[in-house]
């Protein structure tokens, strides 16, 4: 299991404060309400924040139209922020860090997309589209190195 020395979030974009979140932000520090999960989206256990507790955090700027989450394993969910609206940050499990979907995984209850949730966030990038897409997209980055073209 991946310990809480190795437990970061990347918020970065069109925000006022980028952050660099740790288990404690979440635990701690200035990210709640804590709310079961359970009750709200039953196929999960565990303890969540609602994304709006970020928003509060990191100030996102006018212009920012939607949120990239990026995963661990370069999957990657653009959600438009009005779909965010009840969206969760789920981050432990057993008053531990999550062992699947370290180090946070957003829940998103009643979004467009078929792809409820991501796991293994590690890095959440608020930016702005010029031509709003009405859903979420979702799929694997695919990432080709120069010397393989």
């Amino acid at each position: 299991m991946s310990s809480t020395t190795e437990f970061l979030v990347q918020v970065r974009g069109l925000v006022t404060r980028e952050a660099n979140l740790q288990y404690s932000d979440f635990t701690e520090g200035p990210l709640s309400p804590h709310l079961d999960v359970h009750p709200i989206v039953p196929q999960f256990t565990g303890i969540a924040t609602p994304i709006s507790s970020l928003f509060e955090m990191v100030s996102p700027l006018s212009e920012s139209t939607h949120v990239i989450f990026h995963a661990s394993d370069e999957f990657q969910a653009t959600i438009p922020l009005e779909e965010l609206q009840h969206a969760l940050l789920l981050f432990q499990q057993d008053e531990k860090p999550l062992k699947k979907g370290f180090p946070v995984r957003l829940i998103v209850p009643n979004g467009s997309s078929e792809c409820l949730n991501v796991k293994s966030v590690v890095k959440i990038e608020f930016v702005h589209h010029t031509e709003p897409e009405e859903k979420a997209t979702f799929g694997f980055k695919n990432l080709v190195a120069p010397t393989e073209l």
